[in-house]
């Protein structure tokens, strides 16, 4: 296993092996690696010749307190991405080479509405940085964006500097970030259409926990609280498998479901396919939450098709 952390030398590896013939697959990760980031690059190693993944904490993703407190240990990573081929590891410097100051990073999220566009990404440069992509309001005033549209834009600056410089075939993203990956996926074709951006279903503990890098905060008692959400989604889909068509009464349902001291930051039903809250369900439908355990986020993601069964 290669570890890179220079773009300009990761870049000349990925021409290398494309040179040979070889398909790459990338799966990019903020660090904090766990079963979930595996499964993705499992994928990616059964359906292409070379795998590598990015570790790289991206500012823009956070507000200043969350970035500081990031559970990562790359050591840890490296370990459990020992199977894959290359991982490509900058610092803040390397990827944004315009940024004189950490807090510039921090400073454009409040200003995120200025110039967005409705239907189409916006490149633009915004407190040193750079080629900043803002979202079309369209694909990002829903579910989380509500909430922190700028993440998006982050998410999506960052995953195109990548595929800049990395150029994979193929690159995997969670379904549990459901709207993250409609967005790169949107994005990749207008930008990238060589590229492929493939979703992954949500991969969960033994206790039915979805795997997330701030798991590893929650003490025993907000581990339970967090499985009590958990529960109470599948109590939503379950009605749903029954034949309950009220987005309302579903939501109901599960709200009733979530005690103190979890605190929801956004729960909604939206259409798989446009991200839209629904009123009826008809088809495919995502069961989205974000929620509160003290100062820890986590989020969880069902997928529903009523007619299939499929989730």
């Amino acid at each position: 296993m290669k570890i890179i952390e220079s773009a300009s030398k990761a870049s000349a590896y990925i021409a290398e092996m494309k040179a040979k013939g070889k398909k790459i697959g990338f799966v990019p990760t903020l660090g904090g690696l766990h079963k979930g980031h595996q499964s993705l690059m499992q994928k990616a190693l059964k359906e292409n010749e070379i795998t590598i993944i990015s570790i790289f904490l991206n500012p823009m993703q956070f507000r200043k307190k969350q970035y500081l407190e990031y559970p990562s240990d790359f050591e840890q990573d490296k370990v459990l991405a020992q199977q894959i081929d290359m991982i490509f590891h900058p610092d803040v410097t390397e990827m944004f080479q315009s940024v004189n100051n950490e807090d510039d990073f921090f400073r454009f999220q409040n200003d995120e509405c200025q110039g967005r566009l409705a239907e189409d990404f916006l490149i633009e440069e915004k407190n040193g940085i750079d080629n900043l992509i803002r979202v079309p309001s369209t694909l990002v005033h829903q579910l989380d964006g509500k909430l922190h549209p700028w993440f998006f834009d982050g998410s999506a600056t960052i995953v195109s500097r990548l595929f800049k410089i990395l150029q994979p075939d193929n690159a995997y993203f969670g379904e549990k970030d459901i709207q993250q990956l409609a967005i790169l996926q949107k994005m990749a074709k207008t930008y990238f259409p060589d590229i492929k951006v493939i979703g992954v279903p949500t991969l969960r503990e033994a206790d039915g926990l979805a795997f997330s890098s701030r798991n590893v905060l929650l003490s025993d008692e907000q581990r339970q609280l967090a499985l009590s959400v958990c529960r109470a989604l599948r109590h939503g889909e379950n009605l749903i498998k029954k034949g309950e068509l009220s987005a309302p009464t579903v939501l109901n349902a599960i709200k009733e479901r979530i005690k103190a001291p979890v605190k929801i930051d956004y729960i909604d039903i939206v259409d798989k396919k446009s991200l839209k809250p629904v009123h009826q369900i008809r088809e495919v439908i995502v069961l989205y939450i974000a929620f509160f355990l003290n100062h820890i986020r986590l989020t969880d993601t069902l997928i529903v098709d009523r007619l299939s069964g499929e989730k």
